[in-house]
């Protein structure tokens, strides 16, 4: 195996800058479900075959297990993180207008760039590689090593492969009459299959009349089946309509003295149980870890 194959990942992220610079960001809507589960079957087949493939002599299937490749994708990861954390993230219609080399690279809504996708990608690819062929292994306490790596791996894969399916819009709901027109982060209109009216509204306020919380007695219609219920909406404590799908409370009329509507967001994301049996998971391998101790070395090893 030559030392040229240690480029592959390099020459990935430098591809993804320049399709970035060149196209924007990377198409998620164009990836939405069944496409994103086919691709992810075809992605981790492919990586099966290369870590079991003990007949190969590829440069691929030895740099994807490769400790410089964890270092590597760990270094991008933090640097991509750092990205996000240090620069403001906007919405992808605010992020498009900024210009200046940053705007280009997409350092305003990074999670979204082709860079940051690159970098998830040889992550997961390495992580999954690495839990595959740690499932060939007979050592004693193997399964922690599993449950942390496959729990990590499932943990991220669910956000990768669910960002094409996660829908973020924003309802305006109010006293006189019922609505079920959203409008999506994107600026794109779209009709919920359930009416919601606004039924009571309370808010408190602090000595120098800023808002100190407020609750939005909502009623929610099925369109289908014509049943209603009523709930409490309060800032941070969503309510979960379907399996996946959540509403916010997020804002209020504040221009009249008794608020006349209020604003509530409907996140779609039908891959977070996946992602919270990945930390779950992740959790377990660790207390494993913690109450086992370290692994001690046998002389046969």
């Amino acid at each position: 195996m030559t030392k040229n194959s240690y480029l592959i990942p390099f020459f990935l992220i430098m591809a993804a800058v320049v399709i970035q610079f060149c196209a924007g960001n990377f198409p998620f809507h164009f990836f939405e479900f069944p496409l994103n589960v086919i691709l992810g079957a075809i992605w981790v087949y492919s990586i099966y075959v290369l870590v079991h493939d003990n007949n190969s002599e590829s440069n691929i299937s030895k740099v994807i297990v490769s400790p410089k490749t964890t270092a590597f994708s760990l270094f991008l990861f933090i640097c991509g993180t750092l990205v996000i954390g240090l620069f403001p993230q906007m919405s992808a219609v605010d992020a498009e207008n900024e210009s200046g080399l940053l705007g280009r690279l997409g350092f305003y809504n990074f999670m979204s760039s082709w860079i940051f996708v690159s970098i998830l990608f040889i992550l997961l690819s390495h992580l999954a590689a690495i839990t595959i062929r740690g499932f060939k292994s007979r050592k004693k306490k193997r399964w922690r090593f599993l449950l942390n790596h496959a729990g990590v791996w499932i943990a991220l894969f669910g956000g990768f492969m669910g960002s094409s399916d996660i829908v973020t819009a924003r309802i305006p709901v109010f006293f006189e009459s019922e609505n079920n027109e959203a409008q999506t982060m994107e600026g794109q209109h779209f009709y919920l299959d359930y009416n919601m009216q606004l039924i009571d509204f309370h808010v408190e306020h602090y000595q120098n009349g800023m808002p100190k919380s407020y609750v939005a007695e909502v009623k929610i219609s099925d369109r289908e089946n014509g049943k209603s219920s009523q709930v409490s909406l309060e800032v941070n404590h969503p309510y979960e309509y379907n399996l996946g799908e959540d509403i916010y409370l997020v804002s209020y009329d504040t221009r009249s003295d008794k608020p006349q509507y209020c604003i509530l967001q409907i996140v779609r994301q039908p891959w977070k149980y996946v992602q919270l049996i990945g930390i779950i998971m992740t959790i377990a391998g660790a207390i494993g870890m913690f109450i086992g101790g370290p692994q001690k070395k046998t002389s046969k090893e």
